[in-house]
């Protein structure tokens, strides 16, 4: 089925589908109206026909009560004649009358009035005076006419027959039951009978004739015309459904080509203009993307360029003789080196965190003990520089759930990052605290700091607040990336802020273990 439909175009497909639902809802409503039309007919005539007969009904009902069977039936014809009223009577008799008046050349006549002294005089008519009406459905019931013209008027009556309540015949003439009114003879919910009564032939002629094929004709005609409509219909629909489809499609292929900055504009409430705001907000990520993947590339290649430039000056100046080989310019390239280095595992591990690859062994562990060593190991080099570096924990110890190596390293590449940007003499203080089942770290230091607008622009790669690339004491703007991702992958938080010692907090959140709380 889905190898069918990719047979077409959308339009196409929706324009099918629209058709065949269309079809069946009509067709189903065709089905309906024909079915509920000849029921509902049926049932109408049945209770017109059948209610002229409701005193015979009652009085075959009581004396069946009072005799418990049908022997009491003797002449069935008088019986029905005594019984039914003479309105009754007359309404039974015409019954059998009609059905076989011979309209005699009434479709010739333009007076109206001689077709109603026509059918006033028939009327009065004996029976014996009275022509068959032979239509096409009637020529193979000869005998019917003949006997009935021999009847006095009072034996139209006998074509009235009873039955028991297997369908025996118990007393009159038997009749097709195709042609006949059963109606059931219920006392203390138990049928004991049916009374069967002929169809008004009228009836008869309705089912048979043209009326019922005309309105069958009429209501085909309708459904083809439903059809016609519906289907001029669908097509407009599904070229305007498809129309925005197709919008959303060429500017899809618009980001396909890099071409980001072509908006698109849907108006209104549906799901369609929902789509294009999410198309429309994909385009902008996927441009701050490109230009945050040109600026990264930019940046490697400059930090790159940078100690490389600087190893192949001093090189070149050696071999010409500029500058001594000896133990100064060895170190000075060895230092050149080891930066080129630093960079290099820096763009490795933010690889990593990136892309998932940096491996995590998580386990129970105290944070206090964990930042305490971390401290001590960077102690002499802020001594060094003439920075003080001071702790503070609480007396209880924090346990938490993470990796020990990474979770240093976080410590470690933030105290650096406060070592060199924190003027000299400075100060940079460690906190560490419980709140709200939360192990918070904080790392503030002295002046310089950082403006606001550049705080949210911290942990991004490359990025320095000072934006000099040449700065001795700066490294490549990496760290804080790492560190970043270290914490998301402890399922953790950072962020900055002035530091009330005038230079930049770094606030680090992570989750305590139960244990802890």
């Amino acid at each position: 089925m889905k190898a069918r439909c990719g047979m077409f175009k959308l339009r196409m497909q929706f324009f099918i589908m629209m058709l065949i639902v269309c079809s069946l809802l009509t067709t189903g409503l065709y089905l309906f109206i024909k079915y509920s039309f000849k029921q509902d007919f049926w049932f109408y005539i049945e209770q017109k026909e059948t209610r002229f007969a409701q005193p015979l009904i009652k009085d075959l009902i009581n004396k069946f009560n009072t005799n418990n069977n049908w022997s009491w039936i003797e002449d069935w014809n008088t019986y029905v004649a005594t019984t039914l009223e003479t309105e009754t009577r007359e309404h039974m008799r015409a019954i059998m009358r009609r059905n076989f008046i011979d309209h005699r050349n009434t479709s010739s006549e333009s007076n109206t009035g001689r077709v109603n002294n026509d059918e006033k005089y028939t009327e009065s008519l004996p029976d014996e005076q009275i022509k068959p009406r032979r239509s096409a459905k009637e020529n193979h019931a000869p005998r019917d006419w003949r006997e009935l013209r021999r009847m006095p008027p009072i034996s139209a009556l006998q074509f009235i027959f009873l039955l028991d309540e297997k369908k025996n015949l118990v007393a009159g003439r038997s009749q097709p039951l195709n042609e006949v009114f059963l109606i059931p003879l219920v006392t203390d919910d138990k049928t004991i009978g049916y009374l069967g009564i002929p169809f008004n032939p009228a009836v008869r002629d309705l089912q048979d004739a043209d009326f019922a094929r005309g309105q069958e004709h009429k209501l085909s005609l309708v459904i083809v015309i439903a059809l016609v409509i519906a289907s001029l219909a669908a097509f407009p629909l599904a070229h305007l459904l498809t129309q925005r489809i197709n919008y959303l499609v060429r500017q899809v292929n618009f980001f396909s080509q890099g071409n980001y900055r072509e908006k698109i504009s849907l108006t209104g409430r549906d799901e369609l203009t929902e789509l294009s705001n999410h198309l429309n907000n994909l385009g902008e990520i996927l441009e701050k993307s490109e230009q945050t993947r040109r600026q990264w590339v930019a940046d490697i290649s400059h930090e790159l360029r940078t100690p490389l430039a600087v190893l192949q000056a001093e090189l070149e100046a050696m071999e010409d003789g500029v500058r001594p080989l000896n133990r100064d310019a060895i170190a000075r390239l060895i230092n050149h080196s080891q930066r080129l280095k630093h960079l290099v595992n820096d763009l490795y591990e933010l690889s990593l965190t990136d892309l998932g690859g940096m491996t995590y062994r998580k386990n129970s562990l105290d944070l206090t003990a964990l930042l305490q060593e971390s401290v001590n190991s960077m102690q002499s080099q802020f001594l060094s520089n003439g920075i003080d570096l001071k702790l503070s924990t609480p007396s209880t110890s924090v346990v938490i759930f993470g990796d020990q190596n990474r979770l240093q390293q976080l410590f470690v590449n933030l105290l650096k990052n406060s070592l060199q940007y924190t003027n000299t003499p400075g100060l940079t203080q460690v906190s560490l605290k419980l709140e709200h089942q939360q192990a918070i770290i904080c790392i503030e230091d002295t002046a310089p700091g950082v403006d606001d607008e550049h705080h949210e622009k911290l942990f991004e790669r490359l990025y320095r607040a000072d934006s000099s690339r040449h700065r001795s004491t700066g490294g490549a703007g990496l760290g804080l990336s790492i560190c970043k991702n270290i914490v998301t992958a402890h399922d953790g938080k950072i962020t900055t802020s002035n530091s009330p010692l005038g230079g930049l907090s770094v606030t680090i959140s992570l989750p305590c273990q139960k244990d802890n709380l």
